[in-house]
């Protein structure tokens, strides 16, 4: 049966944080008629026991390896039949009005090609989820840690003066609540896998622009978002390596050549980097 929303979750061994996803969104669903696609990716923390065993409603596809999240959402995509569609974090706690705010707004207004909704950190404070599009500077310092001394380093990629007590058209929207009409997949397409995972977001935020339809941020509604709780059990060299790999694909897709060129001669040195703070960390913890 054709349903109004499809929400898709992709997820990776956080089975607790899916549960309480799943069960808000069942215990407080939204007006319109709805589906859940759950797409595991290879998850060994039994996930796949749990959704079946205490939400026999969802669409369970279990993968035997890691395919990545532009992959996983794709599975799910080609099989959703709602008008619109959510992409959702499995770490995510879907606030009241939000799934119906995000379809009654697409199917409103059709020139909104994607849409998101103000995300909360666990105290309630808002997340800086809207983002400029990429530019070689800021991701060089991004690359670089740089703003780990210097914060305002990042003032133009993540607005600093963005006030997201307001509804308005922006740039890009995090990609953990990423709703748009199914028939974007027609007139866009579908994610890019060339992203294993980070930048696929953006990448869709600049092709529905470039297709002349507006991107939209939401005030009205929120959600909270935890932020990172599959991603955070992987090594540092592994998430540097995925990170630096998509940076390289976006720049390589958007902008000249000699910028990704100068991403991917960074990539290696920033991953050996990476791989001695893993080291240093392990150590640590031996002698702990």
């Amino acid at each position: 049966m054709v349903k109004d929303i499809s929400i898709v979750i992709v997820s990776w061994n956080v089975r607790e944080h899916l549960r309480e996803n799943l069960a808000r969104l069942f215990a407080h669903p939204p007006r319109h008629s709805f589906e859940v696609f759950v797409v595991d990716n290879a998850s060994a923390d039994g996930t796949g026991k749990m959704v079946r065993e205490e939400f026999p409603q969802v669409k369970y596809v279990q993968n035997d390896w890691g395919s990545g999240f532009s992959h996983a959402n794709n599975q799910a995509l080609r099989l959703a039949q709602g008008e619109v569609v959510i992409l959702l974090n499995p770490d995510m706690i879907v606030g009241d009005g939000a799934v119906d705010a995000a379809y009654e707004t697409l199917t409103a207004a059709r020139d909104i090609g994607v849409l998101g909704v103000r995300l909360n950190d666990a105290e309630g404070k808002p997340l800086k989820s809207v983002r400029r599009f990429p530019g070689f500077a800021d991701q060089l310092v991004t690359l670089l840690k740089i703003p780990h001394l210097f914060p305002h380093a990042l003032d133009r990629y993540i607005p600093a003066d963005f006030d997201y007590a307001k509804s308005q058209d922006v740039d890009a929207v995090r990609g953990s609540f990423f709703a748009f009409r199914r028939e974007m997949l027609n007139r866009v397409g579908y994610l890019d896998q060339g992203y294993f995972i980070w930048f696929e977001e953006v990448d869709y935020c600049r092709r529905a622009k470039e297709a002349g339809l507006r991107v939209r941020y939401l005030a009205d509604v929120s959600c909270h978002d935890l932020v990172g709780r599959g991603t955070s059990k992987m090594p540092r060299a592994e998430t540097q390596a995925i990170f630096t790999a998509s940076m390289v694909h976006y720049f390589a897709k958007w902008h000249p050549w000699w910028q990704a060129a100068v991403f991917a001669a960074l990539r290696w040195p920033m991953i050996l980097g990476a791989c001695v703070v893993d080291e240093l960390g392990l150590k640590g913890k031996a002698r702990a």
